[in-house]
């Protein structure tokens, strides 16, 4: 297995930035039931997740008012394996699926390919287990603007089927508009969630 070493690099990083384009769409999944979420909703409470760049409080995630993160997808099926994939049963339950789209041109340290390396760090920082270090990593991003600019996020292959996905920074809130929601019940989904299932091994709770 890889090292995945914590930052800073050890030589002097050459990062790939991706400027994605104004009117780019993405899709998000999200559940209301959860401290009442919407669709563009970036949860301060952290560090939780992959590449949540809050900080910690006596070694705990805690509240960073000023620290927001929102994690998208270009698929359903990469949303989906990246909230289901653990536990292998898809929830449909109170989930939502919004239709993101950039409002404005959103500038992303690319990870994807050789673009990790670039970064300074290794392609594994995307797919480790341990989120420790991947969160620091991005916290390092973030923070570190003579190296990576002012970033509105990372652009990966998520660790589940390596589909393209997003962790955005608060910095790109006044970049994302929702065009529409809809449950993940939608009996007009109900065959893609089915689909997406089976073509990954996982099960759908009946609804």
């Amino acid at each position: 297995m890889v090292q995945i070493n914590l930052p800073p690099p050890k030589v002097l990083p050459q990062p790939v930035i991706y400027s994605v384009d104004s009117g780019t769409p993405y899709l998000r999944l999200f559940n209301p039931a959860f401290h009442q979420t919407q669709a563009l909703t970036f949860r301060t409470f952290g560090p939780l997740r992959r590449f949540d760049h809050q900080q910690k409080t006596n070694s705990k995630p805690a509240q960073n008012s000023e620290r927001g993160i929102l994690y998208a997808g270009e698929s359903i099926s990469g949303c989906i394996v990246e909230i289901f994939g653990d536990t292998g049963i898809i929830e449909v339950g109170t989930w939502e699926v919004a239709l993101l789209q950039t409002k404005r041109t959103l500038n992303l340290l690319d990870l994807r390919g050789d673009g990790a390396m670039k970064a300074g760090t290794v392609a594994g920082v995307c797919k480790d287990s341990d989120h420790g270090i991947s969160q620091r990593w991005s916290q390092y991003f973030y923070e570190t603007e003579c190296m990576y600019g002012v970033l509105d996020g990372l652009l990966y292959g998520n660790a589940h089927n390596d589909e393209q996905a997003l962790a955005l920074y608060e910095r790109a809130k006044d970049g994302l508009k929702c065009l529409m929601t809809t449950p993940l019940k939608n009996e007009q989904l109900r065959s893609e969630v089915l689909l997406i299932a089976s073509e990954f091994g996982l099960i759908v709770e009946p609804y």
